[in-house]
Parts: structure tokens; sequence; C-alpha cells
């Protein structure tokens, strides 16, 4: 059987049901994969464990007489009882406001149900801090339907500490469209002196479930292994969200079992629990119960999420770590997809990216998307409007798509499992974050602390570009690769370290909050704050935020300055 139709055969059956995390259903997925594992001859095992989930249940939203289609948040709260409270619009939301004029909106929410476009879980915290009843997410692209998403500011399962920033609001989305209906009565009732109620019922179901995540395992030569993960669990059928991932994955697997003598790196799969319901913990659940062989063993995690939808085209969008670099991106890809759009940047928040603290050097997203002007929704990935509702069915599937994606993925782990010189391209390394850095130190009032940040970044980087050119030197000597183990072990100390501070802000044993989006996102948030006029306390709190991560950056990599220093 071809791959194409062995492919086919996963999604008719995967896509045939839904696949909840803690549901039933779910337990059919990891089934369905770990037969097809052992079908394949592949080594596999199933991990059951415990897990804090949230299942959005109904809500019921009614304004004016008239009944607002909705959905509850996963990790939102349950009304208890009807709220019958008046409803008030904040056009921060949508338009840049000062942070002078964000908070006299917040000092006047208490008891008040608010309308607002996004999903920022940072500002579900605010409005709950300052009183609000709850909080009316409105959708803020145009298509009539509803996406589930989760508001949960915590990364994975709670703990003793993290487990106090639980929402204890209530939080629903409606779409696009309907929120501007919503703006429109308000505006009207403003006009003629009147206030404007909605009464709001919303129920979740959060608690603890058992869960499983399948792993196979791949052996090479040696001990070090590629990650390569998906997640399982999906909302309603989800037929690209992420079905088609596992359906590649398994393919993936098939392949290079096949081929397993000649890898010279190891290769672990994960299918991920909880990505949806549970805010991605079965990724960070592995991150903390396999912490020693991530630490120690891992070289990259590569993530497969959204694959194989129709809307995408030729743009292939790779968000990566970086270190790599350009040239051996491009190199596989065009191996694979000679055709492709590349646009390459770097990873965000989202999709199992788990692993910083475990300093893995690369860490690679790729996925076909659709240029921005031919999006249908501002839903990531391909940007269409099926992304996280029922209607993420088999039909929505591209396969040859699935296929082109599939070829690239097979390039870049054929890259890193087969060639045991570890890619890096140093000199690129330092202008990738240098062009993070660079804006801060022009745009802010921090510019003497974000260029030392700058100087210190260079030093790391010079060093370890002298190095490669001390060994490339020795080794045309000698006509042998004599420093074979020396550039891996720079890769990944260096690699591992700046990933961990670019990627992350807080302890490498702990998961950051989910408030910030993409590299540096503590450092370039309190760097860029605008407080001219705006609140003192709220300057202060963004002073103290920018100084302890200014003291993380600069030491950090003063540590590391010295340990390439003393190890080479």
């Amino acid at each position: 059987m071809e791959e194409k139709e062995r492919l086919k055969k996963h999604l008719e059956y995967l896509c045939s049901f839904d696949k909840l995390t803690g549901e039933p259903e779910a337990l059919q997925a990891v089934a369905y994969i770990s037969d097809v594992l052992k079908k394949y001859g592949v080594s596999c095992h199933t991990e059951t464990f415990p897990a804090y989930l949230s299942n959005p249940v109904k809500s019921v939203l009614t304004v004016d007489g008239k009944e607002i289609p909705s959905r509850p948040r996963s990790f939102s709260e349950s009304t208890g009882k009807s709220l019958h409270v008046p409803l008030v619009y904040d056009p921060g939301t949508r338009e840049a406001v000062s942070m002078d004029r964000q908070k006299q909106f917040l000092e006047n929410v208490s008891g008040k149900l608010v309308l607002g476009y996004g999903y920022d879980e940072r500002y579900a915290k605010m409005l709950e801090q300052y009183g609000a009843a709850g909080w009316i997410q409105i959708w803020t692209s145009g298509e009539d339907v509803i996406h589930e998403d989760t508001v949960s500011p915590v990364w994975g399962t709670p703990d003793m500490d993290s487990s106090l920033f639980q929402l204890k609001m209530p939080v629903v989305a409606i779409s696009g469209p309907k929120g501007e209906y919503l703006i429109q009565k308000l505006e009207n009732a403003w006009k003629n002196g009147q206030i404007l109620y909605a009464d709001l019922d919303s129920q979740v179901d959060t608690g603890v479930r058992s869960v499983q995540l399948p792993i196979a395992d791949i052996p090479g030569r040696k001990k070090d292994f590629v990650l390569l993960s998906c997640h399982y669990d999906t909302w309603y059928r989800g037929a690209f969200d992420n079905c088609t991932a596992n359906a590649l994955a398994l393919e993936l697997v098939r392949y290079f079992q096949d081929r397993k003598e000649q890898l010279a790196y190891s290769l672990k799969i994960a299918w991920w629990p909880g990505h949806s319901n549970g805010r991605y913990m079965g990724s960070t659940w592995y991150c903390d119960h396999h912490w020693d062989e991530l630490y120690e063993n891992c070289i990259a995690h590569v993530n497969l999420d959204l694959l194989g939808s129709k809307g995408a085209d030729h743009t292939l969008a790779i968000r990566t770590a970086g270190l790599e670099g350009t040239k051996w991106l491009k190199e596989h890809v065009m191996e694979a997809d000679p055709l492709a759009e590349i646009q390459i940047g770097r990873i965000g928040r989202g999709a199992d990216q788990s692993f910083w603290g475990a300093e893995i050097p690369y860490h690679i997203n790729p996925r076909y998307e659709a240029r921005k002007e031919r999006k249908q929704s501002d839903a990531p990935g391909p940007g269409v409007y099926w992304w996280h509702t029922a209607e993420d069915t088999f039909d929505k599937i591209d396969f040859d798509g699935l296929m082109r994606d599939g070829a690239v993925v097979r390039s870049l782990l054929c890259g890193l499992l087969n060639e045991e010189m570890l890619p890096a391209d140093f000199s690129e390394y330092f202008h990738t974050w240098n062009g993070y850095l660079e804006p801060l130190k022009n745009s802010s009032k921090y510019g003497e602390e974000i260029e030392e940040i700058q100087k210190q970044l260079k030093t790391v980087i010079q060093l370890c570009v002298d190095l490669e050119k001390k060994w490339n030197t020795e080794e045309q000597e000698k006509g042998e690769p004599i420093h074979l183990e020396d550039h891996n072990r720079l890769c990944r100390i260096t690699g591992g370290v700046i990933s961990r501070l670019m990627h992350s802000s807080g302890s490498a044993y702990e998961q950051d909050t989910s408030f910030a989006y993409g590299p540096l996102h503590l450092l370039g948030a309190s760097a860029k704050g605008d407080f001219q006029k705006g609140p003192k306390d709220w300057e202060l709190f963004y002073h103290t935020t920018f100084i302890r991560q200014r003291n993380r950056m600069v030491t950090e990599l003063r540590k590391l300055q010295k340990q390439i220093e003393q190890e080479f």
C-alpha cells in the first residue's frame, strides 16, 4: 500500500470521532496509534497518569431578550447561577490606548460583563482583579463561527503556586459579527442614556482525569535523540488539528523504522494528550517526568501541528530557535519541495513548546500556511474558518498538501538524524537575536541595559565562531574531523542555553505562564512600556520586571561564556 493510501486509511478512522482528552474516545485514538506501531514492528509503550482538564459544557448569553450564540472557554469559571449584569465594551482591546486610559477603564468594570476582542490571558486576570463579572471574547475576524479555546494562564498542570493563577471568572466566546452587533447595541443604549444588561449562564467541567500518552522509540547508533511530537487530542473531530499530524507521524515512524541502521541519532515520537483542554499538560508532564533524558540526551524537538489543510498554499512557514541556520533549512526543504516559498521565523508560545528549560538546542515547527491576503480567518496555521470548530472534518484535508508536509518534515528529520555533525551557523545566530535586541535598545529608556545584553551575547557567539575557525583549520591540516565531538558539544551548550534565555523568562524547571507570546517576551514587553502619562504603580511593576530580566540575561550569558572558555 502506498504512503498516501495509508495516510487516508489512518485519517478515515481518526477523523470519525471526537477525541477530547479525558473522554473514552481519546483512548480509542491511543489504542489505534499503539496498534499501528506494533504492526510496524516499532518499540512502543503507553504512559498513564492523572491530568487536570477543563471541558466547556454550554453557555447561554442573552442581551435585550435575544440569545447570542456563545461557548465557554476551557479553564474559565462556571457562573453557578445565571448572571444579570450591565454590559460594557472595552475599545482598548481593538485599538491602542494609553496605559492610563486602560487603567481608568479597568477601575470601572466591577460587577460588569466586559465585551472585548482577543484572547489575552493576562487581560482576563486583570479583569478578574478589578472585579469584572466576566468577559465576552469577540473573535477578531469576520467568520460567523465560534472557535473553541482555553483561557488558562497556567502552562500545563498547575503546581502549588501557579494554581493560584487559575481564573475565577466566567469567560465565553462569540463570533466577530455577533460582537459587532453587541457593540452597536451598546452605542445605541449609551446615546439614549440607557444601561444595557446581559444575562449569562456558563458551565465548565474542570477536574482531574486519567490520560494516556503513547511513545515510540527507534534506536540509532547514539543514545542522543530527536523528539518528534504532535497532540492526538482534538476539539470535535479535529481533522487538520491534529489528526493529519498524527497520521503523518505514524508514517514517519514506519519510514525511519525501515532505515534505522542509517540513523546516527535515535528517534522518539510522542503523541500528546491534553493539548486542547489541558493547556499543553501532556508535553509538560513528559518534560517533568523525563527531565534527565531530555536534559542529557535530547538534541532537537520537532513538533507537528495544523498540517495538510485545504486553504494552505506553497508558503512554508518554518519556526525555529535558529541555531541550525537558514542555509541548512533551505537545503533540506529544497530537497523535498523546490517550489516552496520559505518563511523562516522564531518559535513563539503554543504547539506544546514546553521544553525550553531542558536546554534542547534545536526546536523546529514546520507547516505550509497561506499568504496573509489569502487567509480566511485570524486562526493560526493556514488561517481557515474551521479551526477549533465542529467543521474541522475529513473533507477539509488536502492529501497532496499533506504529502508535501510529510516530504519536508522527513527531509528535516533525515538531516538531524543521519548527519552526525550538528548544524550550526553561529554568525547568523547572533544576528538573529541581535535583531530582537536592537529595536528595544532604540525604542526604550533602557538603551544602555539592552546594549549590555547585546555585548555579552556577541562575546559568547564570537567565542564560538573563533573556536569553529580554529577547529576547521586543524582538521584541514590533519585531513580528518578530529573536533566532531567538540563541535557537537559546543552546539548543545550554546544552543541550549540561548534557546532557554530567548524563549523563556523564569526557572528552567517550571513553565512560564501563557501571558505572553514570542521570544524575549517579558524583556521586550517591560522595556517598551510607555509610562510618560501612565499609572505609577504599573510603571514600577514593569520596571521591576525589566531589571530582573536584564539581570537574568546578563548573568546567564556570562556563565555561558565562562563554561565555553573552561571546557574548550
